[in-house]
């Protein structure tokens, strides 16, 4: 396939998938009395991209606030800060200093492209100006990704808690420690699944895919150093298998996590239902991560 058809693959998945997130998020405001927002700051060298939002507690003391960081979903090729600022900014209003972040998108870049903007995120995190600017308690980093970013969550863990498969990389170690994480309607074993097709190719290309194979058999580099993991799915998710098939992967590594699943016969919920902050079920889910992060928290 050659580049200009990818182009356009991506070009399609990116307006319906805005169709739906502007239904979604109609009317939602930008600004809310509970949270003060610092916008577009850059942590990298391609503003368009490598730019991040923070959002805080307007009700705060000089005591430093555990950190949530995003990580956007959207098939990685779709998807902005500005996406997910309703969401962030309400994760903000229950206490936590948010990151959320843009990155680099297919077909701009290909795997591990995106990989390495969030390396550079958690050093921007971890780096003291930083912190003491933003009161980030560093001790208390939380992660939430859903969809591509649920997987790149994942993934970044493994990264992160195996000095074996961080050498594929070659990135260091940010100066900080994640507690716990939220992987969302995600898509793992990407070696095993039939489902990056279309646009993620436009990422995964054919040849990354071949050449790249033992580096993206993520799930053979878990291990109990991972910190807790809530891992959600939802009866209407098109990856709930995905999820399920983790969980029973995890159990068998007697890796710590726990499995939701949301919606039942009569309450049909999709892919990324907890995104959406006009529904009661979304809400209920968020408070359910948030509760599971505070556990974690000293």
């Amino acid at each position: 396939m050659t580049e200009p058809d990818y182009q356009k693959l991506v070009n399609k998945m990116r307006t319906e998938f805005k169709q739906g997130d502007d239904k979604r998020d109609a009317g939602l405001p930008t600004q809310i009395p509970e949270v003060e927002r610092f916008d577009n700051l850059s942590y990298g060298v391609v503003p368009q991209f490598q730019s991040l939002d923070v959002y805080l507690p307007k009700k705060r003391t000089d005591q430093k606030l555990p950190v949530i960081v995003n990580i956007h979903g959207g098939g990685w090729v779709y998807g902005t800060k500005e996406t997910y600022q309703f969401y962030c900014l309400a994760l903000a209003k229950a206490g936590f200093a948010v990151v959320n972040a843009n990155y680099r998108l297919a077909p701009d870049v290909v795997y591990p492209g995106e990989l390495d903007d969030l390396n550079l995120v958690f050093h921007w995190i971890a780096d003291s100006t930083n912190a003491n600017n933003y009161q980030f308690d560093l001790n208390n980093v939380f992660i939430v990704g859903d969809s591509a970013g649920g997987q790149m969550a994942e993934q970044i863990l493994a990264i992160y808690t195996n000095n074996e498969y961080r050498k594929y990389f070659g990135y260091t170690l940010p100066n900080l420690t994640i507690k716990a994480a939220a992987l969302n309607c995600g898509l793992y074993f990407l070696t095993e699944t039939n489902l990056i097709v279309g646009a993620p190719e436009a990422y995964f290309r054919p040849e990354i895919r071949l050449t790249k194979h033992d580096q993206l058999n993520v799930e053979r580099y878990l291990t109990q150093a991972l910190p807790p993991i809530f891992l959600m799915t939802s009866n209407g998710d098109f990856l709930r298998n995905s999820a399920f098939t983790l969980s029973g992967y995890l159990s068998a590594k007697n890796i710590f996590h726990e499995m939701h699943f949301y919606g039942d016969t009569n309450h049909l919920r999709g892919h990324v239902f907890h995104i959406n902050q006009k529904d009661d079920l979304a809400r209920q889910c968020n408070l359910d991560e948030l509760n599971f992060f505070r556990k974690y928290i000293n």
